[in-house]
């Protein structure tokens, strides 16, 4: 994961909300399609289950990578 999504991805993660905005959900769509290389597809809002998996995925990698030299 790079430095600057790795941030982020720590700022998320952190955050206590159990909610999204729409930024974060843009910002996990295009997280999503280029670490999984897929086209970007926007899940449906009306569904959470699509964009929790989006979610999990990304956990997997930022827990699985070692953490950059950050700040």
């Amino acid at each position: 994961m790079k430095k600057e999504d790795w941030i982020w991805w720590a700022d998320f993660r952190n955050k206590k909300s159990n909610t999204i905005t729409n930024t974060e959900f843009n910002k996990i769509s295009e997280l999503h399609a280029e670490y999984f290389n897929h086209r970007l597809i926007m899940p449906c809002k009306c569904s959470p289950k699509r964009i929790q998996a989006f979610i999990d995925d990304l956990n997997n990698i930022f827990t699985s990578e070692p953490k950059p030299k950050v700040r």
